[in-house]
């Protein structure tokens, strides 16, 4: 086996790719990721109470905030049903709450815009007592199984049936209204990666009875709750600590098989190196199939995915056929601070049309042979339109399950702080159309072969096998 990884990591590619599809390693290298690099993105300093005055303002300012940077807010969310929503939310409110309790009575209404890139996330403190147990929520029938539980009491893989008289089932269904996305297959995976800090923010418990089943015997326990600290040591005692490369490259040679495991969308001058290194290979061991794995692509930078493109697409390309525009003085001066780039256009809508297609470059190392596309529910945002400029424009063929991200979706996002809570908001100010795709393709890249994404893997080697 020859490898060739992200430059400064090097695997062994089989062991990796098996543990790939190993759902316990995908959550606890999550887990890893949002504990120990602290990802929630919403790590407060103290857990400060608000007063009702406060909420309201904050209130207001999210959803103004929203309305001004977003191309089309009420997509899915009429603007006098949110109103009204939210006018009795106002009236209802305690005179005195945490930010825990302003989380629970605001985000709900984000979620129903029905925009997985507008999004609030939770809020987080090192010295919360967390429920102790990584999980695995499944889709469609959201069962809760456990995948690892840093109390030592409950198995692996173990079937959890209700949390202190709450049904597994029911705790879902209300974690749910938290999680921002298009489709419940893509929110589950929202769920899967907050679950700890998601019944805190719900429940506020410290201990918990758990009911659960294990080959096919019901069992009751109770387990304390630890805090985040206590977790990402025990953590860091059971598991080596593995971060998710950007790209990677590996050869099966007995195979003829190339694999590209494309986990990020960005570090475009890195990504082009890595790109020549890889298809220099491929073509001087003149391997005939090649892997190109996004499973775990949330996104990113979409210039990557052109750049891929250069490398496998037969024909000139595009990923976006429209994208629609909202300009504002919010957006302008986000793009200042982050990008040094001043926006002159004057606010408001603008539809820019996309239809002229990349040409192809002169390249020597195009790849010729056969080309198969890994996908999941997680694949997002740069990750899915890639999938969708990759299945439309025949580069080969599309294994697993239908993207996360859907072919007409709002996207891009600006950030904003909320005054009184701090939260960091999350909102798109752009609508983008997948090249050929219309307001009715409601969904994301439909895969030419459907397959769970821990099997994606296995079952498109077993197709190559079979093609020989």
């Amino acid at each position: 086996m020859v490898q060739y990884s992200d430059f400064d990591r090097v695997m062994e590619a089989k062991d990796h790719f098996k543990n790939k599809a190993n759902p316990k390693s995908l959550t606890v290298s999550i887990f890893l990721f949002l504990f120990v690099v602290n990802a929630f993105g919403q790590v407060m300093t103290t857990i400060g109470q608000m007063t009702k005055e406060q909420i309201i303002q904050d209130i207001d300012v999210l959803f103004s905030t929203i309305e001004e940077v977003h191309p089309n807010m009420y997509a899915v969310y009429p603007k006098e049903q949110l109103d009204k929503d939210i006018e009795r939310v106002k009236s209802e409110l305690e005179p005195i709450g945490d930010i825990f309790y302003f989380y629970k009575q605001v985000i709900p209404f984000v979620v129903k815009l029905g925009d997985g890139h507008t999004t609030v996330a939770p809020p987080f403190h090192p010295n919360l007592i967390l429920f102790p147990i990584d999980v695995k929520v499944t889709y469609p029938d959201r069962v809760i199984r456990v995948q690892n539980d840093y109390t030592q009491t409950i198995p692996i893989d173990a079937q959890i049936m209700s949390i202190n008289n709450r049904q597994a089932n029911d705790i879902v269904q209300e974690m749910l209204k938290y999680v921002s996305g298009e489709k419940d297959f893509f929110r589950i995976k929202g769920v899967n990666d907050h679950f700890m800090l998601r019944m805190y923010s719900l429940y506020r418990d410290s201990i918990f009875d758990i009911e659960y089943i294990f080959n096919q015997e019901k069992y009751s326990v109770q387990v304390k709750g630890l805090t985040s600290k206590d977790i990402s040591e025990k953590y860091l005692q059971q598991y080596k600590p593995v971060s998710l490369v950007k790209y990677a490259f590996s050869i099966l040679s007995d195979k003829n098989i190339g694999i590209i495991e494309f986990n990020s969308f960005m570090d475009m001058d890195r990504f082009k190196v890595f790109l020549d290194t890889t298809f220099q290979v491929l073509k001087r061991e003149n391997i005939g199939n090649l892997i190109i794995d996004i499973r775990q692509n949330g996104g990113g930078i979409t210039s990557l995915g052109d750049e891929l493109f250069q490398y496998i697409s037969p024909v000139p390309f595009r990923q976006f056929g429209k994208t629609i525009v909202k300009y504002s003085d919010i957006q302008k001066q986000a793009y200042k601070t982050n990008y040094d780039k001043e926006v002159t256009n004057p606010n408001g809508i603008e539809i820019v049309e996309n239809e002229k297609l990349i040409e192809l470059r002169d390249n020597d190392l195009r790849y010729k042979g056969k080309v198969f596309l890994l996908t999941s529910h997680y694949t997002f945002s740069a990750a899915a339109s890639f999938s969708w400029a990759f299945k439309y424009f025949n580069m080969g063929t599309v294994i697993g399950e239908e993207t996360g991200g859907m072919a007409v979706s709002f996207g891009e996002i600006i950030s904003h702080v909320l005054p009184n809570s701090r939260f960091l908001c999350s909102i798109s100010h752009k609508k983008f159309y997948h090249y050929g795709a219309t307001d009715d393709n409601i969904h994301g890249t439909l895969p030419d072969y459907e397959v769970e994404a821990e099997n994606a893997l296995e079952f498109t080697m077993d197709l190559i096998t079979r093609e020989k």
